[in-house]
């Protein structure tokens, strides 16, 4: 992996593709380096926009139009300094500050929830049902075991996992450029952002954590506060970023962060970058998850010191189900209803940089199976149970001497949950049962690709007189 390191202050981002993080404490040592230059953006209470007269215009007009007070005019006329505010020069560019625009109230949607989850607004809750609509100002927090989505008017979601807190500050379009004013401030956990591309020269997207602040226009990429050393992380899965230190937009070194690379920063200024580890594997990805713990082997590797899983519903992981996190290549998952799923992979290094994702699709279908044996006063009795929904029937083959002999005993379309065999002579046996099972309202078909077959392993049973 291949790291570098800066020192900057946050004072200058770009409008075009920004990212700011920062590390309360830094957990790692990297060597320097000076950061890459990247375009400069201004602060949101700094920032400005320009604006070409054309016939017709008066300053006092767009003032009335567009500006949120009619006597806002005077700062715009004194910053250009623009002697006649009823007379401007067709073409005449000027600037205006983007805190005195006009703008009316944007809209986010509750699109997926799962769990416990917030949503309050001006000390009131509100009631979380999808769909409903997500205002400025508004607070979310998250659960442990809980998720939620937001879908954005322009088609942007936010993600938000377990043990997370969020609130969004500005959710605003700007009328006189007809763009969107997007900013989040991330207090606890993490966010994924999946920003659709911003068109217009003043569309603007922000992610601030309690030091740090992002800024980007059409990308996908993850924001995480470590709530134990204040440690903020920022990894680029798509599109560029570009990462500062410093909590303003106003004058600094930026460094980019193309994807499949990551970046934080420090309260010093040290800015740390390092290659995101690339997509790990699943050893059997085509494996049905039949048993009642959903259980996925990750292809070890060296490089990675745990690994996170996701289950959603969606390829676009709106509808997250649950996450998980192992420290070994074995990710175990509570019980699921059963359906068809998406799993998303990630690897973490040593110094906490999750990697790019690998996605990956599955079945759940619960079909337990376990038997025992015992010997009675009619011979032996053999008896199996398990759990599955749908039709099951069981098939039992018992084997003399070898488990890759031929059977002496296989009864198929079994129905109850039990086979008693007598005049069993003496010797070494091995048994076990299988079990069809066919989804629930299926007519029984065999050739029904939707049915589902496993065995118990054998069972070793030693008859002497």
């Amino acid at each position: 992996m291949k790291m570098i390191i800066g020192k900057s202050a946050c004072k200058s981002v770009n409008f075009m593709r920004i990212s700011c993080f920062l590390l309360i404490a830094p957990v790692f040592a990297l060597p320097a380096l000076a950061p890459d230059r990247a375009h400069a953006q201004t602060d949101a209470n700094d920032a400005s926009v320009d604006y070409e007269f054309k016939r017709g215009d008066t300053l006092i007009d767009l003032a009335e139009k567009y500006l949120r007070k009619r006597s806002d005019y005077v700062t715009v006329q004194r910053i250009n300094r623009i002697n006649n505010p009823r007379f401007i020069p067709v073409g005449k560019t000027v600037s205006i500050p983007f805190h005195l625009l006009k703008y009316r109230p944007s809209e986010a949607s509750l699109s997926a929830f799962r769990g416990d989850i917030s949503i309050s607004r001006s000390s009131r809750s509100i009631t979380p049902a999808k769909g409903a609509v997500i205002a400025e100002g508004s607070a979310l927090a998250t659960a442990a075991s809980s998720f939620l989505t937001l879908q954005l008017e322009d088609g942007t979601r936010v993600s938000m996992p377990s043990n997370s807190k969020m609130r969004i500050t500005r959710l605003r379009h700007i009328l006189l450029t007809d763009s969107v004013d997007y900013e989040l401030a991330v207090d606890r956990g993490r966010i994924r952002s999946k920003v659709v591309p911003l068109d217009k020269k003043y569309d603007r997207y922000r992610v601030r954590t309690p030091s740090a602040v992002s800024a980007v226009r059409g990308t996908d990429y993850r924001t995480r506060v470590n709530e134990v050393t204040g440690t903020v992380y920022s990894e680029t899965v798509e599109g560029v970023i570009d990462v500062t230190a410093g909590d303003s937009f106003t004058g600094s070194d930026i460094v980019m962060v193309p994807a499949g690379t990551g970046a934080a920063a420090s309260v010093t200024g040290d800015l740390a970058k390092a290659d995101l580890l690339s997509p790990p594997e699943l050893a059997d990805p085509a494996k049905v998850q039949s048993d009642e713990t959903l259980e996925f082997a990750v292809t070890p590797r060296a490089d990675a010191s745990a690994y996170r899983l996701l289950i959603s519903l969606d390829a676009g992981f709106v509808d997250v189900v649950g996450e998980q996190q192992s420290d070994n290549a074995t990710i175990d998952f509570p019980a699921i209803e059963d359906g068809r799923y998406f799993a998303k992979i990630t690897a973490i290094d040593q110094n906490g940089f999750e990697g790019m994702p690998a996605t990956y699709a599955f079945k759940r279908l619960l079909s337990t199976l376990s038997g025992s044996a015992e010997s009675g006063d009619f011979g032996y009795r053999f008896k199996w149970h398990g759990a599955g929904k749908g039709k099951r029937v069981y098939r039992f083959q018992l084997l003399l001497g070898d488990i890759n002999t031929v059977p002496m005993v296989d009864e198929a379309g079994l129905t109850n949950d039990l086979i008693t065999l007598s005049d069993l002579p003496d010797g070494e046996y091995y048994w076990r049962v299988g079990v069809t099972q066919y989804p629930e309202n299926s007519p029984g078909n065999s050739d029904d690709e939707e049915v589902f077959q496993k065995w118990t392993d054998f069972e070793k049973l030693i008859v002497a007189g």
